[in-house]
């Protein structure tokens, strides 16, 4: 298996939708309403996929896409924090997905190792992370690479169905000029 971590490009769209859609499916099935996952469809976030690649990054916003034997097979999305109020050093994970296909394969660390990156390049001293607290797979994913949660809960309000609870987790980022990618050690 050859893995590639690069930046995404047009014709990654109809890929990266499928992969994302799958993700969702296997990942959320159960814990988001059904009412939600039935639009995350290939088709629809392969339309999503379109016009993000085809809109330039905001500054210090980051994606960078898994390429396994030529074909884009999941992404991590950073960028400044989102949330309202959050100070000028926290940067955000705001998406990791990879089709469930390369679940427990590797991709998913490489992924996650390039996020630690281009967080410590955008100067980020520490990150978050969203998670549904019934997510125990993606929770031991980021345990492991040095994320912990922090205690804060909040609600993602969701369109036409009810809100779903997260949980933030957060970890230190070291700056890019050190040469350390934060406390991972892996």
């Amino acid at each position: 298996m050859s893995v590639l971590i690069r930046e995404p490009v047009a014709s990654d769209a109809p890929q990266l939708g499928r992969a994302h859609a799958a993700a969702w499916h296997a990942a959320y099935t159960g814990m988001m309403p059904a009412s939600v996952l039935e639009n995350v469809t290939t088709a629809s976030r392969t339309r999503m996929w379109e016009r993000v690649i085809a809109v330039p990054r905001a500054e210090r916003e980051h994606i960078a896409v898994a390429e396994v034997d030529g074909v884009a097979v999941g992404f991590a999305w950073t960028s400044v924090c989102r949330d309202e109020g959050s100070p000028e050093g926290l940067g955000e994970l705001q998406a990791i997905n990879l089709d469930p296909g390369h679940w427990g394969t590797g991709v998913g660390g490489a992924l996650l190792e390039a996020a630690h990156d281009a967080l410590a390049r955008a100067g980020f001293t520490e990150a978050i992370l969203w998670v549904l607290p019934g997510n125990a797979r993606a929770r031991r994913f980021y345990e492991a690479r040095g994320w912990h949660s922090d205690g804060v809960e909040r609600d993602l309000e969701l369109p036409g169905a009810e809100d779903v609870a997260e949980l933030r987790y957060s970890r230190r980022i070291e700056t890019a000029t050190t040469g350390v990618n934060g406390a991972l050690g892996a």
